[in-house]
């Protein structure tokens, strides 16, 4: 059990991350009558948030529920989410990746990846995530975690928008074909 002094040091801390974070998610890494996460599973975890310069940031509900009492996140339940609570604190300003790694300041970027480490962990579940001061529910974290990468919706823009010209020029071609 935490000191008085530790729980105060935590919530100082928690004050200070929740703003800065670009992207806050709300996972339950251990649910009653279900195993949770192996401490191995908790250190991949981890070590798979501090490349994307983020961090997982456990602990009590009521600690969060008073980190996040001034109002500034709306819709958000921490004492409606069962279990253990666990913070994924994404892209934390001033925080520092593995050097040698680069990292876009993406923070659906990091979202992807948690929910691919969930996938391969399926101790791990959602609650949801704070983005821009709002709550976003499970279901809206959810598409957002399963949204194609940036550069792979970059080139289907492009594809897109060079179909059409490729599409007349195959046609334009084929009409000097038959006129020659």
């Amino acid at each position: 059990m935490k000191s008085k002094t530790q729980k105060s040091k935590e919530l100082k801390d928690l004050q200070e991350k929740l703003p800065k974070s670009k992207i806050t998610v709300f996972t339950s890494f251990s649910k009653a009558g279900e195993k949770g996460l192996s401490v191995a599973q908790m250190t991949e975890l981890k070590r798979l948030l501090r490349s994307l310069k983020s961090e997982y940031f456990v602990t009590k509900k009521t600690l969060i529920d008073l980190a996040t009492k001034d109002g500034q996140y709306d819709g958000l339940d921490v004492f409606g989410m069962e279990g253990s609570v666990g913070l994924v604190l994404g892209l934390v300003e001033g925080s520092s990746a593995k050097p040698g790694i680069a990292v876009d300041d993406d923070p659906y970027a990091v979202a992807k990846k948690v929910y691919e480490f969930s996938r391969k962990n399926p101790s791990l579940h959602f609650w949801g995530a704070l983005m821009d001061g709002k709550f976003v529910s499970k279901d809206g974290f959810l598409e957002i975690a399963k949204m194609p990468s940036k550069e792979v919706l970059i080139g289907r823009l492009l594809g897109m928008l060079t179909y059409p010209v490729r599409g007349l020029a195959v046609v334009l071609s084929e009409i000097a074909k038959t006129k020659v």
